[in-house]
């Protein structure tokens, strides 16, 4: 059997290519100094931007809120001061609709029937002081304003600041419309006041004269509930 002999320089040439190898091995897998607390510091300085990134737009925000409180302040108040202006405007438009007699009107009040005496005259007297005219009709209507009447009307003719009462022949003519006894005079207000006016011995006095001594007709009736057209 032939042996194989290794020679001296075979083997050192082996253990030099073992440890180059190794050398080689270690620097490739061995971490260059320092690289660890780069990335470190990398990481702190981008969590730092993003905090003051965020601080920024959490301050933008509170600008951006701030405005728009006070914005939706200022449209309230605007809002606010609208209502209250149209609420006037409505009212005057109410008020104004009431005196024109153009807004029907509900409500406690008075029913006065005024009518001619249904007693004949004597043969030849006048019969003047037997009948309802025009002035007995304007002192009932300007009594039952004074004991603060909201809305009168007659014979459903609604009365305004601009009525007229007159009479022509033996009838009377209100808002130019011809109106004939009975005459129905509704009053909404306060029937006690209104009441306490009539029944009053210092106004109303020729209509109650006449009342007494020519049997005119003169009913005064409280009402609990009036519509006035």
């Amino acid at each position: 059997m032939t042996r194989f002999r290794h020679k001296p320089g075979n083997n050192l040439a082996l253990l030099a290519a073992g440890l180059t190898v190794g050398l080689l091995l270690a620097t490739g897998w061995r971490e260059p100094a320092g690289t660890g607390a780069v990335e470190v510091n990398g990481r702190e300085d981008r969590i730092f931007l993003s905090i003051e990134r965020l601080e920024d737009e959490q301050e933008d925000l509170r600008e951006t809120l701030g405005f728009l409180r006070s914005e939706l302040s200022d449209r309230q108040s605007a809002a606010e001061a609208e209502t209250d202006r149209l609420e006037t405007l409505r009212t005057e438009l109410d008020r104004q609709q009431l005196l024109a007699g153009l807004k029907e009107v509900h409500g406690p009040g008075v029913r006065v029937i005024l009518d001619d005496s249904a007693a004949n005259p004597p043969p030849g007297a006048d019969a003047s002081p037997y009948l309802i005219h025009e002035q007995d009709l304007r002192d009932m209507v300007n009594l039952l304003w004074m004991a603060g009447s909201e809305a009168i009307a007659i014979n459903d003719e609604r009365l305004v600041a601009s009525s007229s009462v007159y009479c022509v022949g033996s009838t009377v003519m209100i808002n130019s419309t011809r109106l004939s006894p009975p005459y129905a005079i509704r009053a909404i207000g306060n029937p006690r006041v209104q009441q306490d006016y009539l029944r009053n011995p210092s106004y109303l006095q020729t209509l109650k004269e006449k009342k007494r001594s020519y049997a005119l007709r003169f009913d005064v009736e409280a009402q609990e509930s009036l519509v006035l057209p």
